[in-house]
């Protein structure tokens, strides 16, 4: 016998159980290439396939089971493999993103999350320290509490700053001195 004719009499004289697994087994593998979760999907298939080429093998009735099964594991790969390049194009050019299989909502809602405030409006703004800053401390500019970092210089409590710069969530403060000796 060729191969040409054991790769025929793997399709020919296949069983409806064999066939039933090997077709689900793949179809679950294929789910979890694209939606995965827990394994649940790659699992199910994986064990599917296991057993659809298992009782081919053990079934078969003419042929070499020994070639029916690597036909069958090479053709199911091929399969995988073809799914797997599929996802990964799809994803590159956009196109899963747009699917009911990629999520697309947030982990935390908006309502819920203010984001990074902007504190760029403080700068240039007086305040009082109210606590020691070594270098950082807390302050009170227009009446509301910030956390705050001294650029250059340990400031006691109740002593008048001035913003100077804003990084990020940071807020640069300097001291505050009326008159400035020369």
């Amino acid at each position: 016998m060729t191969i040409w004719d054991e790769i025929a009499l793997v399709f020919t004289e296949i069983g409806w159980i064999p066939a039933v697994c090997i077709i689900l087994g793949l179809i679950c593998i294929i789910i979890e290439i694209f939606q995965p979760g827990f394994g649940v999907f790659g699992i199910t298939g994986t064990i599917l396939l296991v057993v659809g080429i298992a009782v081919r093998a053990y079934h078969s009735g003419a042929g070499n089971p020994i070639i029916q099964i690597i036909v069958l594991i090479g053709i199911s790969a091929v399969v995988i493999l073809l799914s797997l390049g599929i996802m990964v194009l799809s994803m590159k050019k956009g196109l899963l993103s747009r699917t009911a299989f990629v999520q697309k909502s947030r982990a935390v809602d908006v309502e819920l999350s203010k984001g990074t405030e902007d504190y760029t409006s403080l700068i240039g703004k007086h305040g009082k320290t109210t606590s020691i800053l070594r270098p950082g401390g807390n302050a009170q500019i227009d009446g509301k509490i910030y956390t705050v970092i001294s650029s250059n210089a340990f400031i006691d409590k109740d002593k008048e700053i001035v913003v100077e710069s804003v990084e990020g969530v940071k807020i640069i403060v300097k001291e505050h001195k009326m008159f400035e000796e020369e």
